[in-house]
């Protein structure tokens, strides 16, 4: 849950986080959407420096926060809109991510703000799901 799954330089990382993302997505509902064409979208935006949204909703160490959460479970997903979603505030990306017919992303449904704690979270939530999914 705190460690960093998407990797900028390995497509097999990232191929892996999708597969688990995916899994997960599948869990959720009997319903398949099918996420062969999505790709991974990063809640809080990789791109740095943060726009001031981003930087005031992350709180005075956003740097670090920034840097710690940027490629974990929590701030992952699944989505076709990756490049509306791009760089966007979270507000922008709330109106996209509710309206989803992925029912990994109902989860934004709840959430007002996209914080450190928001973030862990959601990688906890995602957590649990993936150990029903693949229990040991």
């Amino acid at each position: 849950m705190n460690e960093p799954l998407y990797n900028n330089k390995s497509s097999t990382a990232n191929e892996r986080v999708k597969f688990l993302l995916e899994s997960i997505e599948q869990s959720l509902s009997k319903e398949r959407v099918d996420t062969l064409p999505m790709s991974l979208e990063h809640i809080m935006p990789q791109k740095s420096p943060l726009r001031k949204e981003w930087q005031e909703m992350l709180g005075a160490d956003y740097n670090k926060a920034h840097k710690e959460w940027l490629h974990t479970l929590g701030n992952l997903t699944l989505t076709q809109y990756n490049s509306e979603l791009s760089n966007k505030s979270f507000e922008e990306k709330l109106k996209i991510l509710r309206a989803s017919n992925v029912t990994l992303n109902q989860y934004f449904r709840k959430v007002d703000v996209w914080n450190e704690e928001e973030i862990k979270s959601r990688a906890e939530y995602l957590a649990n799901i993936a150990i029903k999914v693949w229990p040991r």
